[in-house]
């Protein structure tokens, strides 16, 4: 058996492989590859993003992900609703509610996360609502440790259950709106602080319900402890509110309607007569006579009913004779047990459009038929973020 190699002989042996890396007492060179070689699969390995978190948070804001919110009179914007933004000459600007959403119009999705933990909570001022009961959990001096605090959002978008979509089409809310003028803001998204937690984000997200001031949302997601839950006007911690970007003057248009008093629809060009109009159609009856010569003696002659038109027959056993209006410009009408004659008269109404909606009688872009034209919200923008 070989003996082992010496170190000196090991030294000498890698001079000979490899002539450029001279033999050398120290392990410097070694030690800088590793660190090089550390850094390359620190680069080329996946990183673990940290978990968003509130900063910046004082009385009147509040920023996440580079986004600020406002925090000045949170327990008042409530989803949906629509209200002033003020702007004091002293203080911190805030949104004060003129107008709570319409029930069940929106529906909400959950758009950020985060935690905090309770210490973090009072000293904010606000409290938690639980997921799955009404009522808030400052009452609960027990519960120590980490809040979840979820991003409750309307899209802005124009489809159905969106912010834009449906405040175009209640009637009484784009009126709201309208009403405040260039001071006019919508609650797009709130920050709600919750103690109990449930398995996932969805069962926070559903259709937003508000009855006499209080929201609430019903869930359809699965594996859920409840399908619907309150949330706490003082579990809101943070809000943002929107203004309208743009005005359509044509935003959503319709046909005009008729009532059901005058249901038949007429569409009229003329320049005299432009307006589209309403028909209602009534009818004077009057009865049918024996059709007689002048020779006739008529108490000889009575109209006898039959299936078809009615005839006329002589109590003297003549020839029948046939059957007519007992006034001229009526038209007869055959039918079951004794004919009648009838004329028609017309009455004319306006057509009418919803609520809130212009009427056109002078649209060309409908085939001539009149037309209902509502100045709607063409598009909607977050709020500056200055006034903080």
């Amino acid at each position: 058996m070989r003996p082992a190699p010496s170190i000196a002989e090991i030294r000498s042996r890698t001079a000979v492989l490899y002539p450029r890396m001279a033999p050398t007492t120290t392990s410097l060179p070694i030690i800088r590859c590793a660190l090089v070689a550390a850094s390359i699969i620190g680069l080329l390995a996946p990183s673990t993003p940290a978990a968003a978190s509130f900063t910046e948070v004082s009385a009147s804001t509040l920023k996440f992900e580079g986004v600020r919110y406002w925090r000045k009179k949170a327990s008042e914007a409530k989803l949906g609703s629509v209200g002033q933004k003020m702007t004091p000459v002293a203080g911190k600007n805030y949104f004060q509610k003129v107008q709570d959403a319409p029930n069940g119009i929106y529906d909400v999705t959950i758009d950020g996360r985060t935690t905090i933990t309770t210490d973090e909570a009072h000293e904010w001022g606000v409290t938690a609502s639980y997921s799955n009961v009404s009522g808030s959990a400052s009452g609960s001096g027990e519960y120590h440790g980490k809040l979840t605090a979820y991003k409750m959002r309307i899209d802005l978008g124009n489809t159905s259950g969106d912010l834009r979509y449906e405040t175009n089409r209640h009637n009484g809310h784009l009126q709201a709106v309208k009403a405040e003028d260039d001071r006019a803001r919508l609650i797009s998204a709130v920050w709600v602080l919750v103690q109990a937690e449930e398995s996932k984000a969805e069962c926070y997200s559903g259709d937003l319900k508000v009855s006499n001031g209080t929201m609430s949302v019903t869930t359809s997601a699965s594996g859920c402890s409840n399908s619907s839950w309150t949330i706490d006007p003082g579990s809101i911690i943070a809000y943002e509110m929107v203004k309208v970007d743009a005005w359509d003057k044509e935003e959503i248009t319709s046909k005009p309607t008729c009532s059901a008093s005058y249901p038949t629809y007429e569409s009229r060009s003329s320049p005299a007569t432009p307006k589209d109009r309403c028909k209602k159609t009534t009818y004077d009856n009057v009865a049918t006579q024996c059709k007689l010569a002048i020779t006739d003696d008529k108490d000889n002659w009575y109209v006898d009913s039959r299936d078809g038109r009615d005839t006329c027959k002589s109590k003297k056993g003549k020839p029948n004779k046939d059957v007519e209006c007992s006034k001229g410009g009526y038209d007869y009408v055959s039918q079951s047990g004794r004919d009648t004659c009838k004329k028609p008269e017309y009455t004319y109404a306006d057509p009418g459009c919803p609520a809130g909606y212009a009427y056109n009688s002078k649209s060309t872009s409908n085939g001539g038929v009149d037309r209902c034209e509502l100045e709607g919200i063409e598009s909607l923008k977050p709020d500056s973020q200055d006034g903080f």
